[in-house]
């Protein structure tokens, strides 16, 4: 019987920001700011729990979380 290793893994270790993710990095034009902006406003209503109404506020949130503010 052929004996087998345990594969190294990292561990990842959790974000103190919640939104800090591969969306937070530089943008290269605007065409890439609005795709980051429009895919963090998304998380930002999941996160809510799919709640409607709140629309204006992900995206304007969204926008400083992309900017970086």
């Amino acid at each position: 019987m052929r004996q087998t290793t345990p594969m190294n893994r990292t561990t990842v270790q959790p974000s103190k920001n919640r939104f800090e993710t591969p969306l937070a990095q530089k943008v290269n034009s605007k065409g890439d700011f609005n795709q980051k902006v429009q895919e963090t406003a998304y998380q930002l209503f999941v996160a809510r729990g799919y709640a409607h109404g709140y629309d204006l506020e992900d995206w304007l949130q969204a926008e400083r979380i992309v900017k970086g503010s």
